[in-house]
């Protein structure tokens, strides 16, 4: 049974050496080549490194010698597959596999658990993203790795991923949850057990679809991501390469590509682009996307009448986690035809999820997001009411996207980053006080009507005498109009923001620039104060805020936007 597909064929090696559509990919791998391995060492993992999470929140430096470690396999293990005749690859691939194999843990320190047990077989995102690479790897060069490598990858994966795994039920709390790590984890397992323990996948199989049921649950019927692009790739990603997978295994049998809810989630990502390559970056998303290339070919083959993919331009094989199992699929799954024959980026788009309360429209002259929502979505940002304007293929008025990942971020210390917190956001602050978290934070009345998306947001605020917010937003080819009603009984000062990480230039009184983007407003009727305030754990970095005061009585807010 072969379920790799084309990645065991010889043959099919030779095409992407040779055909140009492939010379992105040849490119980038012996970038990674030159930049990570060749006459570099194996980095170290070190101790002092490993525990300073436990001391400062901070991996950064574990986590740069970690994935460099990944990256370096990748490449090695690839290249050794286009290019079977140099030596150097193979002999550098058995060489990282020997050294990660060695490696104390394959987990991330955060996720480890506490420092002092002697737990090196603990499974999560990165633990299985490794077990599935070896189990890729093994597979594809079994006939050209030596023996000891071959017998330790073996040993390894069994005691790291499936003894732990098949130990015990549940395994953790991934098994079950409605996020990325369900289809990460236990996608990887999943794959990992069909390629190197077939034997047991009908006792795991009833794990592996709970687990992906858990997983599609957590979309909305409308197919959004509220964790965002990157993890939309992330996760939906490792579903894919499972349900291929598994379809492949039991011959058709198991097929979630019939179901209607992953053809609608196939079709988030090419929503998202705003203008150019700026995308819709709610909760913790990047300002700018690309999409996956071998999986959005392969969704396209999937659902050729529902699925748009942009130029090649916009597209990327590779991540700086050093995903082998993506990386693989960015070739074996690529598609001439899609490939050549790309949609054009300059469609005009305007499309509301109504489960998701997210508006998105996309003219020839901007891109603009705006959300309701509730302050208790996966990767949660206080954000209800948000909104994001784009110009010329970047984000002019932002939403800044994540934070720095570090153990405070993920910590009942989350929203006192400006990234999170409805201060770094395009929002209200009402009486000094910004949106607070949690499932009761929620916008109301969200809809989209006659060409005007509106909610009400006051419920995200506790402050007294606030009955209403609601907030509108009109819309030309050109230029978008912000307009918030307040029903406000309180005497204190309502404050409006506009965040952006560029600079902001005060032309005349009511006439602000945003590099390209200018706003209009009434300066009789607001303040303005132009701040700045530096992010968390990123030194000399700065966000800088628009911020309207309104005047005495003043309880209607408007700008427009162009």
């Amino acid at each position: 049974m072969n379920l790799l597909g084309k990645a065991t064929d010889k043959e099919f090696w030779k095409e992407v050496r040779e055909k140009d559509c492939f010379k992105k990919y040849r490119d980038e791998l012996f970038e990674l080549w030159e930049k990570h391995v060749e006459n570099g060492p194996i980095l170290q993992l070190k101790y002092s490194d490993f525990k300073r999470f436990w001391v400062t929140g901070n991996t950064s430096v574990y986590k740069e010698a970690y994935f460099t470690r990944r990256m370096a396999l990748d490449c090695s293990a690839l290249l050794s597959l286009i290019y079977p005749e140099e030596e150097k690859y193979l002999i550098r691939l058995m060489d990282q596999i020997y050294a990660i194999c060695d490696e104390y843990t394959w987990c991330l320190p955060e996720h480890q658990g506490k420092l002092e047990p002697n737990n090196n077989s603990h499974v999560d995102l990165f633990a299985s993203e490794t077990g599935f690479a070896l189990s890729e790897i093994y597979t594809m060069l079994e006939d050209r790795l030596e023996p000891l490598i071959k017998n330790r990858i073996v040993a390894e994966i069994d005691r790291r991923i499936i003894e732990p795994v098949t130990s015990v039920e549940p395994y953790d709390w991934w098994e079950s949850s409605k996020m990325n790590w369900t289809a990460v984890c236990m996608g990887s397992v999943a794959c990992t057990i069909m390629l190197m323990r077939p034997e047991l996948v009908p006792s795991m199989k009833p794990r592996f679809d709970r687990s992906m049921e858990c997983y599609l649950s957590g979309f909305n019927d409308d197919g959004m991501c509220l964790e965002g692009c990157g993890y939309w790739h992330y996760g939906f990603g490792f579903f894919v390469m499972y349900a291929d997978m598994i379809r492949n295994f039991t011959n058709g049998e198991t097929d979630y590509f019939k179901l209607p809810k992953v053809r609608t989630v196939s079709t988030f990502i090419q929503k998202m682009f705003l203008s150019g390559q700026s995308s819709v970056s709610f909760a913790d998303a990047a300002k700018g996307c690309f999409y996956h290339l071998g999986l959005c070919h392969y969704l396209k083959n999937e659902y050729p009448d529902d699925v748009i993919v942009y130029k090649p331009e916009y597209s990327y094989n590779y991540d700086n986690c050093g995903r082998f199992s993506l990386q693989l699929r960015s070739a074996i799954w690529l598609k001439e035809e899609y490939y050549y024959n790309p949609a054009p980026d300059d469609v005009c788009v305007e499309y509301y999820a109504p489960d998701s309360e997210w508006f998105i429209k996309r003219t020839e002259s901007y891109g603009f997001a705006a959300k309701g929502g509730y302050n208790d979505e996966p990767h949660n940002h206080n954000d209800v009411g948000t909104f994001i304007f784009a110009k010329n293929g970047v984000q002019r008025i932002m939403d800044l996207g994540p934070g720095m990942y570090s153990r405070q971020y993920f910590s009942p210390e989350r929203y006192t980053f400006l990234e999170t917190d409805s201060r770094g956001h395009n929002l209200p602050i009402i009486d000094g006080q910004v949106q607070f978290a949690g499932k009761d934070a929620k916008a109301r009345d969200t809809k989209f009507e006659d060409g005007v998306f509106s909610t009400d947001i006051a419920g995200a605020y506790k402050v007294e005498g606030l009955e209403s917010v609601k907030r509108s937003f009109t819309f030309t080819d050109d230029a978008v109009t912000l307009t918030d009603e307040f029903v406000y009984s309180g005497e204190g000062i309502i404050a409006e923001r506009l965040v952006t990480y560029g600079v902001i230039e005060k032309v005349e009184d009511g006439l602000l620039k945003f590099k390209d983007a200018t706003v209009t407003y009434d300066p009789e009727k607001y303040e303005l104060v132009l701040e700045k305030e530096e992010r968390r754990f990123v030194p000399n970095q700065f966000a800088r805020y628009a911020t309207f005061k309104l005047k005495k009585g003043v309880r209607t807010f408007r700008v427009t936007i162009c």
